[in-house]
C-alpha cells in the first residue's frame, strides 16, 4: 500500500510503499478515503519542542474517515463491515486513576493513532474495533474526517457549558479548533467573537462571518470591546495567552485549548486581583464524536468552503499549505 512518510528530516515526506496490515483480535481494517492535517502533524512535521516522542520515519494522520473492508474472524461486529467510519485516535490504557474515574481523554498511559504510532495518511490502517464511529449517511466523507477536531471544541465549550449563554465570549486563534470552538459556543448562545492576524483575513478568518460570528483583527487600532465573560485560547501563541487575559472582565474565565512551544508568563498578580478562573482542555470524550456529527451535518454546506482536498502524492504540499496558513484546513484524498 502507499503511504505518506514523514522522514527524520524537518518537513519531509515520501510517498512509499508499505505492508498492508495484518489484523489482529478486536481490529478492524479501515480503507481510508480522507485524513486531515493537524496542528499536532505539523508541530511533529516541525520538530517541535514537545513532540520529541514522536518516532521517525513515521506516517502521521489522525483525522481519518473511511470504511471498514475487513474484521478479525473472532468479531462479533460483523455487521458493521462495509460502514463508514471515523476512528477515535486515543489509545487507552484502561486501568489509571484517570481511566477508571471516565477522565480517558488524560489517561497516564495515554498514546496517540499518528503521533505514537504510523497512522492514517495511508491506504489502509488497521484500529481496535471500539476507536470507531459510524458516520450518518447524510455526512460527506470529505467533511466527516473534520469530526475529531470538531469533537475538541466541544469537549472545551463543555467545560463551561451552559454558563456562556448571552455571554460575551472571545475566541483567541482563527485555526480549525478556533473556528470550531466558536461555531460551538454560538450553539450554546454565547455572543462570540474570533480574532486573528491581519494575515489571518484572507484564508482563515474571514470563514467565521458566512457562521454569524464577529471576527476581530489583533493589530487594528480602533475600540475593541475590551470586557469578555469567557475566554477561549486556540492560538498556541504565548503571547496571546498572556495578553488575553486582559480582555477578560473580574470574575471572567479562560480555557486554554492551544498548545504552546513557548513559556507562558501570565499576570498572576492581576488575575488573583480579579479572581480570573483557569482553566484547561484536553482532547475529547467519545461521547462528543457523536454531538460532531450533529454540527457538521447541519452546517455541511458551509463547511465546504473551508476545507482544501489534496492527492496523497502532494501530500508535501498539504502541510506546506497548512505550515504557511495559505488553507484552513488541508485534507489529503487517499485514492
Amino acid at each position: 500500500m502507499k503511504a505518506l512518510v514523514k522522514t527524520e528530516t524537518i518537513n519531509e515526506f515520501k510517498v512509499e510503499e508499505k505492508p498492508k496490515p495484518s489484523l489482529e483480535k478486536d481490529e478492524v481494517l479501515i480503507k481510508v478515503e480522507y485524513c486531515g492535517v493537524c496542528g499536532s502533524d505539523l508541530h511533529a512535521a516541525n520538530h517541535a519542542k514537545g513532540y520529541e516522542f514522536v518516532p521517525k520515519p513515521i506516517v502521521l494522520g489522525h483525522e481519518l474517515s473511511g470504511y471498514i473492508i475487513e474484521m478479525h474472524e473472532d468479531s462479533n461486529k460483523k455487521h458493521l463491515l462495509n460502514s463508514r467510519v471515523v476512528v477515535e485516535p486515543g489509545i487507552y490504557c484502561n486501568e489509571c486513576e484517570q481511566c477508571l474515574n471516565g477522565q480517558r481523554n488524560i489517561c497516564s498511559n495515554i498514546k496517540i493513532f499518528g503521533l505514537h504510532c504510523d497512522g492514517g495518511m495511508a491506504e489502509f490502517v488497521k484500529v481496535k474495533e471500539n476507536q470507531i464511529h459510524q458516520i450518518p449517511e447524510t455526512l460527506p466523507s470529505n467533511l466527516a474526517a473534520m469530526t475529531e477536531p470538531l469533537s475538541v471544541a466541544l469537549n472545551a465549550v463543555g467545560k463551561v457549558g451552559n454558563s456562556i449563554k448571552n455571554q460575551n465570549v472571545l475566541v483567541q486563534g482563527c485555526g480549525i479548533i478556533g473556528l470550531f470552538v466558536a461555531i460551538t459556543a454560538k450553539s450554546y448562545g454565547a455572543n462570540v467573537t474570533i480574532s486573528g492576524l491581519e494575515k489571518d483575513w484572507e484564508h482563515r478568518l474571514r470563514h467565521a462571518k458566512s457562521f454569524g460570528i464577529e471576527t476581530e483583527i489583533v493589530e487594528d487600532t480602533s475600540p475593541k470591546m475590551k470586557d469578555f465573560d469567557f475566554l477561549f485560547e486556540c492560538s498556541g501563541s504565548s503571547i496571546a495567552a498572556e495578553t488575553g487575559m486582559f480582555r477578560l472582565k473580574k470574575g471572567g474565565t479562560s480555557v486554554l485549548v492551544a498548545l504552546y512551544e513557548q513559556d507562558v508568563k501570565f499576570p498572576v498578580n492581576m488575575m488573583v486581583r480579579g479572581e480570573i478562573n483557569v482553566l484547561s482542555s484536553y482532547g475529547f470524550k467519545s461521547s462528543d464524536f457523536q454531538q460532531a456529527f450533529v454540527i457538521l451535518d447541519k452546517y455541511k454546506e458551509l463547511l465546504k468552503n473551508i476545507i482544501s482536498i489534496y492527492p496523497l502524492v502532494d501530500g508535501a504540499i498539504a502541510f506546506s499549505d497548512a505550515n504557511q496558513q495559505k488553507v484552513l484546513k488541508s485534507i489529503i484524498k487517499m485514492n
